[in-house]
């Protein structure tokens, strides 16, 4: 094999592809009977390693009565495969990432280390949002004024029916200016608030079962923290009870409702 060969075959090429451009870029016009003596594959190979350099546009074709002709196209044509190559390397990279992040949180997780992963952008906090439903345990959550409504209007009601259908509780601490977490006996959920000037928060904390999930829902530069650890899940649960026991009780919009605050329930 030449040295031609095994460097197109290193940009992308299959190896039929690469022997039958090199021997047409070399030779010229041709034939296939040609150009299968000349690179020793079979006729179907020929007329399949042409057809797919047809298509990526390395070769064309011409018919001169019932005969067809190939020729290779001018070589700068292979400097595209550079950047493809390029393109191919930097997405491996990203995808790389993603899954060395991953994996790490479950290394940690199972090594009895906390795993963290970081969300960036509206499709992965949704699929944090979504991650944190699957664990199907009580939620308790530390909220903004309401910027999940907002930031995400189409996926806010999705959230709500998701955990209903799952049978998610949901206690909520947030600002009085909060006013899409009402207390629902059908939505299960109970609120209490705190004056929002003493109580400007301006980020959502969910803490389900020994997950924390951290997430500031503003349009630009919004971001999501998980964080996998028994240890920090108690004590941001501990943090939550204070702020509870600390809160005022908002009415249900739906009539008289008790909730009760027992760990069996909670699962605090």
């Amino acid at each position: 094999m030449s040295t031609l060969t095994t460097t197109l075959i290193n940009a992308g090429f299959d190896p039929s592809s690469a022997a039958v451009f090199v021997y047409l870029t070399e030779n010229g016009e041709q034939g296939v009977p040609a150009i299968q003596a000349a690179t020793g594959l079979s006729r179907a190979g020929v007329y399949d390693a042409l057809n797919l350099m047809i298509v990526r546009e390395f070769v064309e074709t011409r018919k001169e009565g019932r005969n067809a002709y190939y020729k290779a196209l001018h070589p700068n044509k292979l400097l595209g495969l550079v950047d493809e190559r390029k393109r191919e390397a930097n997405l491996l990279a990203k995808e790389m990432e993603e899954t060395v992040n991953q994996l790490t949180a479950s290394f940690n997780i199972s090594s009895a280390r906390p795993g963290v992963l970081v969300y960036e952008g509206k499709e992965k906090i949704i699929g944090a949002y979504d991650d944190l439903l699957d664990l199907r345990q009580p939620i308790d959550s530390i909220e903004d004024a309401g910027d999940m409504s907002t930031f995400i209007p189409e996926y806010f009601p999705e959230f709500i029916k998701k955990r209903v259908e799952r049978n998610i509780y949901n206690r909520v601490v947030a600002p009085a200016t909060n006013q899409i977490n009402v207390t629902s006996e059908k939505e299960k959920r109970e609120t209490r608030t705190i004056a929002a000037t003493e109580y400007p928060f301006t980020s959502d904390i969910k803490i389900c079962g020994n997950r924390v999930l951290i997430v500031t829902l503003k349009k630009e530069g919004a971001i999501a923290v998980r964080i996998d650890d028994q240890l920090i899940a108690t004590n941001f649960r501990l943090l939550f009870k204070f702020l509870w026991n600390h809160a005022e009780r908002r009415a249900s919009t739906e009539g008289p409702r008790v909730i009760s605050d027992s760990a069996t329930v909670f699962n605090t």
